[in-house]
């Protein structure tokens, strides 16, 4: 896949998809020849069962979250973007880990990742079903918003020339993505208390608090964490005392067995 890269486009074995990508979607105007698109044309280049873009702050809670997708259920005005919060902020901290480049993403032996979205939920099944993904973003270095693409896959490996797939075609998914009028979403249905309702416990802690417990549930030491969320070790060790006093726990196993019954609890 670097041969696109590297190569003039003319030369390259992949230039016909490409061109036809890039021509094709800066004509869409529907959310139906956004679908047809991606299923498509974008999927010869970047193989992939659902589409997750997230764009906002990340340090708040207003985080907006689409999905498209050809699975039944898995598209926007379907889920309740709380759900998926764990999923996106996951994924987020992974293109920051690599230093805010597109990257692979194992997603084996994270179900607490997809716990929130499956239960209750038929289509979180589908997306529990996710084994990989390929993650790309943009920030704004004035305002600090972000915007993440992700292409998730039910195959366990993306393949080695799927990240650079992807820093090719975000511009084009991006500019389509911004024409289309905005998709219906069930967050837009719910009141502020409903969306709380949904959280449940879990409310108590912070974003960033609830970004440390996924990578301390993952096995993550706090240096590690640091790293990944750009933040110091004390940083970290003092947010982990925050976490065990809202929890009332005394360790970290403990308050990641909390938060799991907590999660199930209030799905």
């Amino acid at each position: 896949m670097n041969d696109l890269l590297d190569m003039p486009v003319a030369q390259s074995p992949h230039a016909a998809a490409f061109l036809r990508v890039a021509t094709r979607g800066a004509a869409l105007s529907t959310h139906a020849d956004l679908w047809r698109w991606l299923r498509d044309d974008v999927q010869a280049l970047l193989p992939h069962e659902l589409l997750l873009v997230a764009w906002g702050d990340f340090q708040s809670p207003e985080v907006q979250v689409d999905l498209v997708s050809s699975l039944p259920g898995l598209r926007t005005h379907e889920c309740r973007p709380a759900r998926l919060m764990p999923l996106v902020n996951y994924l987020r901290d992974c293109w920051v880990a690599a230093r805010h480049g597109a990257c692979r993403v194992d997603l084996r032996g994270c179900a607490e990742l997809f716990g929130a979205a499956a239960a209750g939920w038929p289509a979180g099944q589908s997306l529990a079903g996710m084994r990989s993904a390929v993650v790309h973003g943009t920030r704004d270095p004035r305002t600090g918003a972000e915007r993440i693409f992700a292409a998730l896959s039910e195959q366990a490996h993306a393949s080695e020339g799927a990240p650079a797939m992807l820093r090719l075609l975000m511009p084009f998914i991006d500019l389509a993505l911004r024409a289309m009028p905005a998709a219906p979403s069930r967050q837009q249905r719910f009141e502020r208390g409903e969306l709380d309702a949904l959280v449940g416990p879990l409310g108590t802690l912070s974003e960033r608090e609830r970004q440390i417990m996924v990578w301390v549930a993952m096995g993550k030491t706090n240096p590690e964490i640091g790293c990944i969320l750009r933040i110091s070790e004390f940083t970290v060790k003092n947010h982990m005392k925050s976490i065990f006093t809202k929890l009332d726990v005394t360790n970290r196993a403990q308050a990641v067995a909390k938060l799991t019954r907590m999660s199930g609890a209030y799905a």
